[in-house]
């Protein structure tokens, strides 16, 4: 039998000498070594059959601790070759397990039989390995604990289950009768000393000691008789899944009974085999109606009306879920949501042995949806779109005109004189006045036209379909005329006027964004000329440009050095213990030659030229230098920062705010960290982030709520603890009615979910006790404060509390 043999000896000559001898009988030498530390590196390349080791090597590692690491890490047979037997070093060899040990000098013969002997002795324990390693997973596999019970010697040896429940015995324990027994429940244990003095085999099942729900064990055993000893070998497996299927089932149908949802049990063939209660409630159908009915035959419209994907019997996952039309017994209909789910079949050959089909009737929440998208989408003031409407629309199309290569304009109107209007005869006559505006805007537009009110006093009109530019000119003319005429308002004539600009599809942009800019700064190029006009965009507009890049130039440099920003901090009030809360930390900059710089400014260039995300490590670091004396002023003071969607979109936004926290000593406890409810829809995998600050202790605000898309689902999945409710909101209530029931309903919606609830822009008395009287937590505004410096909120604070004790 030729093999594969590496040679451990130091000595040259005799490992040449070696080397030739196993040669000239037939082996293949694969390297020779010379120093114990080689050993595992050179069989792990060669892989040879057999090792020939030399005891006393070069080197500070000894033949018998080579052959350790051989044995372990590779399992190769080793023959000691040593010129040394005295008794330490066989004692030594001997812990090495070896498969043999010849004395130099050795005789080749000799050699040739130890090296033929080990050969075949290591084949033969692979073998019996092998076996004991397939016995093994088998049981492992069967999830079965062997137990072997000596009575002759009262001992126990176990394994599995079984030496789990003896907690991880030794190898064999002693008194083993009395272990087995005490594994059981005291109920059990005369049945089981009753089977094991029998001779035949048993098959019982038995409650195990410990186990709250109870445990059951299946024992299966035979005894064994020979002349010197008497065995009981047996193995246990845990059936306690099964035992608890029975009150499983009586739980499940309980359940089957009394659960809201309607569920049908199909057979193979999706026929009707029963039908709970809530079925019957839900469609009018009794369950007697529709045995041995396929639920197509009564329970879908048609497929070419319902949402239904395919036939039931065209579902190839294990199970489907999804949204569906469903009819009543009246011929009605209603939308669900319905699971199906396949049951396998314990017969072998079966793949299913039926089906079970469950619905709810989701009519109430697609309500609550429709009224939330229509909020999502549309003005509360006006009616006309808002600013995800623009968006959307605008997006679109782009596309459609891109891919049709038809022309798109985009039309953005500003009102002249608004502000006059708002500051001598009130906010409520200004709201009637947009209210007009939109009206006659919403007369002027096609069908196809979307008007859209961004905010404030500013529309927009995006016009897909254009023959000619020449149509927006008439339609600028209509409008300006039609703006223009008088507007009876609380028996007052009020006139206004307003400035358009025109962009056009692919002419002047090709973007959605770059569109919308192009038709921002026609607008403003109106204004300058004179207002009460429309003005298209070209080239020359351009130049307005040139602010954004002195205002993102500057805002860079005093990044850099610091000077001209600081941090001013607005309080909030908690409206039921009418206490300091906390305050909200807003950015300000003071140019050293502009003076100060309009922050809505400042912030939009930066969002636009990624700036935000060094703001937001600048007001972070800003925020955790000043907490040290905000905690002075009050030791529970709550801190609120803005993030921004770009600042969410930064990898190192963690990394920063763990950074600031531990270099000033916060505790993250006292930080908020703001997010827009706009934001929401660019937070694709940003769940995680928002995760990670609550999993710091800090508290999730979502800030401006209401002006953007939330639906139900994904505000209670969202790891929030606050809603702040935009002022838009709050400006106009108690006296204006949307306003009002859309701020109930945000605050009915929080403490539903358990979520505290901010109200912004609170400017009088009237708005307080409104939001006190709806349990609103908390309010900042101009009524309790407006955004002061660090170095003068100690004394606004001072005289706040001097003023609520003399209430008190």
């Amino acid at each position: 039998m030729t093999s594969n043999i590496l040679i451990v000896e130091d000595e040259h000559i005799v490992a040449l000498d070696l080397k030739m001898s196993l040669e000239d009988l037939g082996h293949h030498v694969v390297a020779t070594v010379a120093f114990g530390e080689e050993v595992l590196e050179n069989a792990c390349r060669h892989r040879p059959d057999l090792v020939l080791m030399d005891i006393k090597l070069a080197g500070a590692m000894r033949g018998t601790e080579a052959a350790k690491l051989v044995h372990h890490h590779l399992q190769l047979p080793v023959i000691f070759l040593s010129a040394f037997c005295d008794s330490a070093i066989l004692e030594q060899a001997r812990h090495c397990l070896p498969y043999g040990y010849l004395i130099k000098p050795y005789d080749r013969k000799e050699l040739d039989a130890s090296i033929q002997m080990a050969l075949c002795r290591h084949q033969a324990d692979q073998k019996i390995k092998k076996s004991e390693q397939r016995l093994q997973m088998a049981m492992e596999a069967a999830q079965l604990g062997l137990w072997e019970l000596d009575t002759t010697r009262n001992t126990l040896i176990s394994s599995g289950i079984v030496s789990e429940l003896l907690s991880n015995p030794p190898e064999i324990i002693c008194d083993g009768l009395e272990k087995l027994r005490q594994l059981f429940h005291p109920s059990e244990h005369q049945r089981l000393l009753k089977l094991l003095e029998k001779d035949r085999p048993i098959n019982v099942v038995m409650r195990l000691l410990d186990g709250i729900p109870p445990r059951w064990v299946e024992l299966f055993a035979r005894k064994f008789n020979s002349q010197n000893e008497e065995l009981v070998v047996g193995v246990m497996r845990d059936i306690t899944s099964q035992q608890q299927s029975q009150h499983q089932l009586r739980q499940a149908y309980a359940v089957f009974q009394t659960t809201a949802e309607g569920i049908l049990i199909l057979d193979q063939e999706f026929k009707v085999l029963s039908a709970n209660p809530a079925f019957s409630t839900i469609t009018g159908y009794s369950s007697n109606e529709v045995l041995g009915l396929h639920p197509e035959q009564f329970l879908y419209p048609s497929y070419t009306n319902s949402p239904q994907p395919a036939r039931l019997s065209e579902i190839k996952s294990s199970h489907w879920s999804g949204e569906v039309v469903c009819l009543c017994r009246d011929l009605s209909s209603f939308p669900a949501w319905q699971h199906i789910c396949k049951v396998k079949s314990p017969q072998p050959g079966m793949h299913n042995s039926h089906y079970v089909l469950t619905f709810s009737n989701i009519s109430a929440l697609r309500r609550a949806e429709d009224n939330l998208a229509k909020l999502a989408f549309h003005d509360h003031l006006t009616g006309l779109g808002n600013r995800a409407k623009l968006e959307k629309t605008l997006k679109i199309e782009v596309e459609r005109a891109a891919r049709n290569k038809t022309m798109l304009g985009v039309m953005y109107l500003d009102l002249d004189g608004f502000k006059l209007v708002n500051d001598t005869l009130g906010h409520h006559v200004g709201d009637r006045l947009l209210q007009v505006v939109a009206q006659r805007i919403g007369n002027l537009t096609r069908a196809g036209d979307t008007a859209i009110r961004v905010g404030g006093d500013e529309f927009v009109i995006i016009t897909p379909d254009a023959s000619h530019p020449s149509f927006y000119h008439r339609v600028a003319e209509k409008l300006l005329r039609s703006i223009n005429e008088d507007i009876e308002l609380d028996n007052s004539n009020v006139a206004v006027s307003c400035s358009i600009g025109i962009a056009c599809f692919p002419e002047d942009a090709t973007t959605y964004d770059e569109l919308l800019k192009c038709a921002d700064l026609a607008m403003f190029a109106a204004k300058d000329s004179g207002r009460n006009r429309y003005s298209f965009f070209n080239i020359a507009m351009a130049n307005r440009t040139q602010e954004r890049v002195f205002i993102e130039k500057e805002l860079k440099q005093a990044l850099l050095s610091g000077v001209g920003l600081d941090i001013y901090y607005q309080p909030i009030i908690d409206l039921k213990q009418h206490t300091f809360y906390g305050v909200e930390a807003l950015i300000r900059w003071f140019h050293p030659e502009h003076g100060q710089i309009s922050t809505e400014k400042f912030i939009q260039v930066a969002e636009q030229s990624n700036l935000i995300v060094e703001v937001g490590a600048w007001v972070i670091e800003r925020v955790c230098q000043d907490i040290r004396q905000l905690t002075e002023i009050n030791a529970e003071l709550k801190i609120s920062l803005n993030l921004s969607v770009r600042q969410l979109e930064d990898e190192l936004l963690l990394q920063r705010i763990d950074q600031a926290v531990r270099l000033h000593s916060v505790n993250p406890a006292c930080l908020q960290y703001e997010i827009t409810e706009t934001a929401l829809q660019d937070l694709e995998g940003k769940v995680d982030l928002l995760t990670a600050l609550r999993e710091r202790n800090s508290t999730i605000a979502i800030d401006d709520f209401g002006t953007g898309f939330s639906s139900l689902s994904r505000l209670k999945n969202l790891p929030i603890n606050c809603v702040k409710i935009d002022r838009s909101f709050v400006m106009t209530i108690p006296h204006q009615s949307n306003d009002v029931e859309i701020t109930k309903a945000v605050c009915a919606l929080c403490q539903a979910l358990q979520l505290k609830v901010v109200a912004e822009g609170v400017e009088t008395v009237q708005q307080q006790q409104f939001l006190q009287q709806l349990q609103c937590d908390y309010a900042q505004g101009y009524l309790f404060a407006k955004p002061m410096p660090l170095s003068a909120l100690s004394g606004w604070s001072l005289l706040f509390e001097s003023q609520r004790q003399t209430l008190q």
